[in-house]
């Protein structure tokens, strides 16, 4: 299907639809005028941050060094860093990245921070930023590559650029799953995106990413478990929403059965670790890399009781009476698409009687004779592609170039790709060569130097893997 035919409500409500990019929909946002220093004077309480050597661009979180900050210590650290009374103090600007990441708005902002974020454009009336979280960091902070596991996720750019990498849930095979650190919700990749070491991750050469340059304005369309990697090109804002979609529900089931294994598992590790003095101390538990900071582990019993929610939730609710990507999809329906080069016009699909046809047609003449118009107003040498841009009345709005639409993602495929094998889109791939000898002969050669920490780690990771949890829960439907 060309670009010109692209209807972009069934491409959303599609299971293949990319990553999209809406532009000129935030214009109204009060939230639009704000920048870090503004926030500084706003937002007054302590927050944590998580600061990263420059030098090292993709230490998980628990490697990173954590502090609380207000946000008036945080601007006034990457301005000067001459308050020796600063947290931040100890750490140069020039050195290390800081992030404040993933704050809930409700929770830390004044209420009328809440209005000045708006979603209805998109389908979501009501929806502000008492369901929004803010993400506020330098030039040169980052998340780690993974995917959420609910719900699709809409990413609005406030102040700065941001850098997105993606991936297709259906190259997960590429990524090399985790569940450590662990962290509800989402599934890391162990491959550093930015600098892949083939030998470990080989696989992953035959990922193909969908690279995004985020601007201000512009609103980032990440679909249902997408992977992502995101890094700041320069000091930013930025505002997100995560839409719950019917098939979280079984997600839900999903993540429940992952945090009763996880909490076993680590009970296990811990007496593991006792019973061949590889002890930590307490503070050192504090710094578990097998756990995300602000995580918390319940005991078994209390994660059973989440599962046997989680299930009668899936298989008790009533079908929703509102589709959310529906909902998505309507607020889009008559936005045009356009392409690198060019603006390409959604297919309209309708029925028309002989009359509106004659009134269709001489509009369009009509356009035509206008078009002609500009280029001789402008001189022959007007190239075709900026023309149309000018004269196209009905994709321009009174404000001149500020009308919305959107932009379709497109992956950066390697030429040397054409050969690859893929795997199918359930993540599998041809496994015939991996006998059983062959996969306990490289398990063993492996872990024959490691503590038996490590080799549980590797165990906890299989265990732990979405495949295994997917297969565990077909059991548990049957």
């Amino acid at each position: 299907m060309s670009r010109s035919d692209t209807d972009i409500s069934a491409m959303i409500c599609s299971p293949d639809c990319p990553p999209l990019i809406f532009n000129n929909m935030t214009s109204q946002w009060e939230s639009r005028q704000w920048n870090i220093e503004l926030l500084s004077h706003q937002i007054t309480q302590k927050l944590s941050c998580k600061l990263s050597p420059r030098e090292s661009q993709n230490l998980w979180e628990t490697q990173c060094i954590h502090e609380d900050v207000t946000l008036k210590e945080f601007y006034s650290w990457m301005q000067t860093n001459d308050d020796k009374s600063n947290p931040l103090y100890k750490y140069q600007p020039e050195d290390f990245s800081c992030y404040i990441d993933y704050k809930y708005m409700k929770d830390i902002s004044p209420k009328e921070h809440l209005k000045a974020v708006d979603w209805e454009v998109f389908g979501f009336p009501g929806r502000d930023g008492t369901e929004s979280t803010i993400w506020i960091g330098t030039e040169g902070c980052y998340t780690n590559c993974h995917y959420d596991t609910y719900g699709f996720n809409l990413v609005a750019q406030i102040q700065g650029r941001k850098r997105w990498i993606l991936f297709p849930p259906w190259e997960s095979f590429y990524l090399y799953p985790t569940r450590i650190p662990y962290e509800e919700s989402s599934v890391f990749s162990e491959v550093n995106v930015k600098n892949p070491d083939y030998q470990q991750h080989s696989e992953f050469k035959k990922a193909n990413p969908y690279i995004v340059i985020l601007e201000p304005g512009q609103v980032l369309y990440v679909p249902r478990h997408w992977w992502h990697y995101v890094e700041s090109l320069e000091d930013s804002i930025s505002i997100n929403t995560w839409i719950d979609t019917e098939e979280d529900l079984e997600s839900r089931v999903s993540e429940a059965i992952t945090r009763c294994l996880f909490s076993t598992l680590l009970g296990a590790r811990d007496q593991l670790k006792e019973d061949h003095q590889e002890h930590q101390s307490k503070k050192d538990h504090k710094e578990d890399n097998w756990i995300n900071p602000g995580e918390e582990i319940l005991p078994l019993d209390t994660n059973i009781q989440l599962l046997q929610l989680a299930l009668t939730m899936k298989y008790g609710a009533e079908e929703k009476d509102k589709n959310t990507q529906n909902m998505l999809c309507n607020a889009l329906r008559n936005i045009p698409v356009r392409g690198n080069d060019r603006f390409y016009r959604k297919k309209r699909k309708f029925s028309e009687n002989l009359e509106t046809y004659d009134k269709r047609e001489a509009a369009k003449n009509l356009k035509s004779e206008q078009e002609e118009k500009c280029k001789l107003d402008r001189g022959d040498n007007l190239k075709e592609d900026l023309n149309e841009e000018l004269c196209s009345q009905d994709l321009l709005t009174s404000s001149g170039h500020d009308f919305p639409y959107i932009v379709i993602v497109e992956s950066k495929i390697k030429e040397d790709e054409s050969k690859e094998i893929k795997p199918s889109k359930n993540g599998k791939t041809d496994l015939k060569s991996k006998t059983p000898a062959n996969l306990c002969k490289s398990f063993a050669e492996r872990c024959k130097n490691e503590t038996y920490s490590k080799v549980f780690e590797r165990l906890v990771k299989s265990v732990l893997h979405p495949h295994v949890i997917q297969t565990i829960l077909t059991q548990l439907n049957q």
